[in-house]
Parts: C-alpha cells; sequence; structure tokens
C-alpha cells in the first residue's frame, strides 16, 4: 500500500514538473489564477500524502485521503468552472456549493500549515478572526467588519488572498529554484562545496570556521534558507572546530553567523525576496544586484571575527589539507550553472523563471560531461520528485501568508499601524529605524524568515517610505532583520539547530551569535542612509563607499573582539569603533581613516616588536 502510494505521489510530482516547465516556456494554463489553482491542489495532495503521520496509521489514512478529495474537488472545481468564478463581481453572484467549496479551500490549507508550524496556523486564526469580527474591536483597531460570504470570495476566489502574492511566488520562480538548489545538491554540489572551502581556507588558522563562512557563502547562492545551510554545512564543520580547540557553542555560533547570510547572497536569495519582488512591483533581478555588497561585506564581518577569535584562542590551521587543485578538478562543473544563472539573472536580464529553468537544465547537463557525476534517468527522475515534495511544505507556509496578508488589506490594519509607529516616533527617521528594526526581530521571533519579513513589510515598510527611506532600502532592511531573528533571543530556531549539532547549550549559542551579528547591524543601517552600498549612484562613488565600508565593517568586527594583532587597551578599541562607524557611514571619512590607522599602527608596532623578542609592556 506504501510503496504503491509513493508511486502515485511520484507520478504526480514529475507530472507537475512537466507543466511547470511547459507553463515557463508557453506560459500559464487559461489564466494566471487556474495556474495557481492547479498548483496549489497538487501541492496539497502531495503534502497530505506525504506528511507526518498523526495518530493511529489507520485512521490517518482515512483522514489524509479526505484531506486529500477535499483538496482535489474544491480546487477541482475551480480550475473547470473558471470564467463563472471569474466572472462574478463579489460574493453575491457565487452559489451556495461556490462558497462551500472556497472555504474548504481555506481550511485545507490551514490544515496544511497546522501541521508545518503551529505558531503560524494561530496567526492566520488569528487573522480570520480579526477579519470577521474586528468591527466589535473599539479604537483604532476596529472596522467596518465583513460577512462570512465576502470573506471566502476574497481569500479563495480573487486574485488576492491565497492566490495572491504568495502563491504567485511560489508557483512560477521559487518552485525552479527550490528544484534548482535540489539537483544541484542532489548532484554533489553541497558535498565539493565544503571541501573547496575546506581546501580554500582550512590551512589558515581557525580552518574549520572559516570553511564554515566560506561554504555557506557558495551554497547560500543555491539553497536561500539559514536552517538548511545549518543543517548542510554544520554537519562538516562544527565538529571539526570543536576537534580544532573551539568552544560547543562558539562552533555552534560561527555557523550560525555563516549560515544566515545565505538568505541575503545571490543570485538565489531567500523566500522573502521573491515576495519582495512581488509586493513592491522591484524586478528579482535588482533586488539581487543590490544585496550584493551587503552580502559581502556581511561575510568579510565574519570572516574577520571568525579570525580573530581564533587568533585569541591561539588556534592553527588543519593539517592535511587536499589541495585546492585538486577539489577543484574534482567538481569544476558544479560552478558552471550557478556562474550561468548569476550571468541570466544579473546579467542578461532574463526572468526569473526562465532562468531558473535552463539552470536546471544546464545542472543535469553539466554532470553528464564527466564519467565520474554522470546521472541516470532514474537519478533525475528521483531529483525532479525530490524537489517538487520539497517544494509542496514551502506551498502549504506560503498559502497561509495570503490569508494573512489578506487580512491585513482589506481591514487597513496596517497603514493603520504603520501611522501609529510614525506618530510615536515623531517622524524622526532614526527612531522608525530602531523601532523597525526591533518589530522586525520580535515578530520574526520563532518565525520562518518569509513570515516575518511580509509581517513587518505589511505593517512597518510603509512607515520607513512615509519618513523618507528608499522603497528597495527599507524592504531590505527589514529582510536583513528577519533573517536575524532566527538566532536572537528568547526564541532563536536556527540557533537551537546549530547548538543540537554542536551539543551545546542554545542560549549560549544564541548570544554569542548574537554578538558575531553586530557589524553586520551596522551595515544594515548603513545601506539605508547610503544608497551606494545598494549598487545606486555614479561608479566612482560606489566603489569608493564599497572600499570604505570594507575597512570599517573589519574595523568594528576587530573593536567587538577587542583584538587585532594583541588584546587591544580600551583606549585603541574606541578609536577604532568610531573610525570604523564614521567609514562605514561615510560622515567625514578622511577623520574615519584616521582614527582606525591610530589603533591599527600602535598594534602593528607591538606585532613587530614581538617578531624581535621585545616584550609588550616596554613597547611604547
Amino acid at each position: 500500500m506504501a510503496n504503491r502510494i509513493e508511486k502515485i505521489i511520484s507520478i504526480i510530482s514529475l507530472s507537475l514538473c512537466a507543466y511547470i516547465f511547459y507553463a515557463t516556456v508557453f506560459g500559464p494554463y487559461k489564466t494566471t489564477l487556474v495556474h495557481r489553482a492547479i498548483f496549489l491542489a497538487v501541492m496539497l495532495i502531495i503534502f497530505f500524502c506525504s506528511s507526518k503521520p498523526l495518530g493511529r496509521r489507520r485512521l490517518t489514512l482515512g483522514i489524509d485521503f479526505l484531506l486529500v478529495s477535499f483538496s482535489t474537488i474544491s480546487l477541482g472545481h475551480m480550475v473547470y468552472y473558471w470564467e463563472e468564478i471569474l466572472s462574478a463581481i463579489g460574493a453575491t453572484y457565487l452559489s451556495n456549493l461556490q462558497i462551500g467549496l472556497g472555504f474548504v479551500i481555506i481550511l485545507m490549507v490551514l490544515e496544511a500549515v497546522r501541521r508545518i508550524s503551529f505558531s503560524l496556523f494561530i496567526i492566520a486564526l488569528l487573522a480570520i478572526g480579526y477579519t470577521l469580527y474586528g468591527n466589535y474591536l473599539p479604537g483604532i483597531l476596529g472596522h467596518a467588519g465583513m460577512d462570512f460570504n465576502r470573506f471566502v470570495y476574497l481569500t479563495a476566489y480573487s486574485h488576492e488572498g491565497i492566490f495572491g502574492l504568495g502563491i504567485a511566488v511560489v508557483a512560477t520562480y521559487l518552485f525552479m529554484f527550490l528544484l534548482f538548489s535540489t539537483t544541484l545538491y542532489e548532484t554533489g554540489a553541497g558535498d565539493f562545496f565544503i571541501k573547496f572551502a575546506n581546501a580554500f581556507v582550512g590551512r589558515t588558522r581557525g580552518g574549520p570556521a572559516k570553511c564554515a563562512v566560506v561554504a555557506d557563502a557558495i551554497t547560500g547562492t543555491m539553497m536561500g534558507s539559514s536552517i538548511a545551510s545549518v543543517v548542510t554545512t554544520g554537519t562538516f564543520t562544527i565538529p571539526m572546530m570543536k576537534k580544532l580547540g573551539f568552544k560547543p557553542h562558539t562552533a555552534g555560533a560561527v555557523e550560525v553567523l555563516s549560515s544566515e547570510g545565505a538568505q541575503l547572497m545571490p543570485p538565489v536569495m531567500g523566500v522573502g525576496a521573491f515576495l519582495m519582488a512581488e509586493l513592491t512591483g522591484i524586478p528579482y533581478a535588482k533586488i539581487a544586484w543590490a544585496a550584493v555588497i551587503p552580502a559581502l561585506l556581511y561575510y568579510l564581518s565574519a570572516y574577520v571575527v571568525v579570525d580573530l577569535e581564533s587568533l585569541k584562542l591561539g588556534l592553527k590551521g588543519m593539517p592535511n589539507v587536499e589541495r585546492l587543485r585538486a577539489v577543484i578538478g574534482q567538481g569544476y562543473q558544479f560552478f558552471i550553472p550557478i556562474a550561468v544563472l548569476f550571468y541570466l539573472l544579473l546579467i542578461a536580464g532574463f526572468t526569473a523563471t526562465y532562468a531558473g529553468l535552463l539552470s536546471v537544465l544546464l545542472t543535469v547537463a553539466v554532470n553528464q560531461i564527466r564519467k565520474r557525476t554522470r546521472v541516470t534517468g532514474k537519478k533525475i527522475v528521483s531529483i525532479f520528485d525530490k524537489g517538487t515534495r520539497v517544494s509542496a511544505e514551502m506551498t502549504a507556509m506560503i498559502a497561509t501568508l495570503g490569508i494573512i496578508q489578506q487580512a491585513f488589506v482589506i481591514t487597513g490594519l496596517g497603514p493603520r499601524v504603520s501611522e501609529i509607529l510614525v506618530t510615536i516616533a515623531g517622524s524622526d527617521p532614526l527612531i522608525v529605524l530602531i523601532m523597525s528594526m526591533g518589530i522586525s526581530i520580535l515578530l520574526g521571533m520563532g518565525m520562518p524568515t518569509p513570515m516575518a519579513y511580509l509581517l513587518t513589510a505589511l505593517f512597518v515598510a510603509p512607515a520607513l517610505v512615509e519618513v523618507g527611506f528608499p522603497l528597495l532600502a527599507s524592504h531590505l532592511f527589514l529582510f536583513y532583520f528577519a533573517i536575524k531573528s532566527g538566532s536572537t533571543p528568547p526564541v532563536a530556531v536556527v540557533a537551537v539547530v546549530a547548538a543540537a549539532i554542536a551539543e551545546a547549550d542554545w542560549w549560549k549559542t544564541a548570544w554569542t551569535a548574537f554578538w558575531y551579528s553586530v557589524p553586520g547591524f551596522f551595515i544594515a543601517y548603513a545601506f539605508v542612509y547610503r544608497p551606494a552600498y545598494l549598487l545606486q549612484g555614479d561608479p566612482g562613488v560606489i566603489i569608493f563607499t564599497f572600499i570604505c565600508g570594507s575597512i570599517g565593517t573589519a574595523g568594528i568586527a576587530a573593536a567587538i573582539q577587542r583584538h587585532l594583532f594583541f588584546k587591544m587597551k580600551f583606549w585603541e578599541i574606541v578609536c577604532l569603533f568610531m573610525g570604523s562607524l564614521c567609514l562605514t557611514f561615510l560622515y567625514c571619512p578622511i577623520v574615519g581613516f584616521i582614527l582606525v590607522a591610530v589603533p591599527a599602527f600602535s598594534q602593528w608596532v607591538k606585532f613587530r616588536a614581538s617578531k624581535r623578542g621585545i616584550p609588550q609592556g616596554i613597547v611604547p
């Protein structure tokens, strides 16, 4: 029975892959609403057939069969009668049967997300409750109210709600990029990139920790998920860090710090970046280009923190590291699809969906060139099957985001909260920015990054734009802190995963990761105030800004470590920190260079003296 179900799921998965490939090249079947309904129906069928069983097996199978049936009937009706539904202007023109089936669609999405994230399920219920009964609330929180039929129409049948922004993202380019990352990973790219990072920096001091930074920077281009990066690279790098001499919680914190940058690294950023493109109307390619310098500076800060931590602990590199040339020879073909994707998406101007499709096909093709990496037809089928199943869980979560977003939009809650925020801050841009950061972190605790970003994008982004910050910079700022909420105590999901691998105290791991992330916080504030960090403006200004930002970021990282060549004195820390801030924010950069140079020269003099055997205390 189980094998038969698995075969059926595989056939359904492969059929969906074929349809998405077709829709990418020739366009969606009938209309976008029909396309999204077909996609959601298949995803729910796959999800309910393959999700964790609950309770007694026979009862569970019966319940799952009913859920599959309800999903098929309700969404099948929508696909078949799409013209009638689209021509209905409001709920008045829908039959009672259609209202009932629309409510079934909502229930199916809620049941799917309940199996994934109970907190997200509760938020969705609260959103529905607020939509239907918010008219009973007093003051600014109240709204005009909404009857049940109109709620079902807007949520289940319109181009908003369930079939709005979220499904629009996942049914087009997100599905393709999840398929791309699965294809890369299943053909051995993940292991190769870890080997490459190890060969590249493994011999330097604190080698395994730097390996985590480099590996996550590379694999982040194909994953776009903090937890996925922790699980993929952390299982290799964390034990190696511990073996070299890092404390367990430090090893876990380094992996968290490195993995969270995965969602910032182009060309494949996190799900939130795809949502950002739909929500703001800014092309995804422009968002990815804007993230290049912040992502590079983030990983620079991580590298400096790791290097100085290794220096403080007196750690060396790893012995017996494989030569870089030999490693590249084993898997150079894995760089080809990533480079091509980068070119197609960010230079040639291809749509994200089409670039993703070509990259998927190219990944399969380049592995066929070499006998040792060749994949069989059966393996290719297995990869596409697995990629589709990975998308099923993501689809259930994102469909729920549509329900929540709809509640904020149709009740007007989002704009009202934004007005309150600006009023409390007295329209002061910096105060609004600080409050936005706090809200992003608080709302994101215990939630997936897409959910945290979407909530702040609806509530907070209008306030940032209202006080004068650019639209793209505002949303990237919120996206950045939605990512960082995954490691911020007291609820630090990413840190918990890393601590489990490191066998460490997750509380210590979370706080250490938070402290290591401080330089990145300043990067986020800098790109809001300085558009050059987002590759906007004159090329000369962008280059100068990048140089200043690189020195400033490295300086801030050294200041929070209180170490350069040696442990720094208090005056050295203050000078270095203040000078680095001046450079990062481009406030009096000449003064910044001087303030950074003085403690750096002082440390260099001590370093030269130590090489000649002169004790530190004798050095002036």
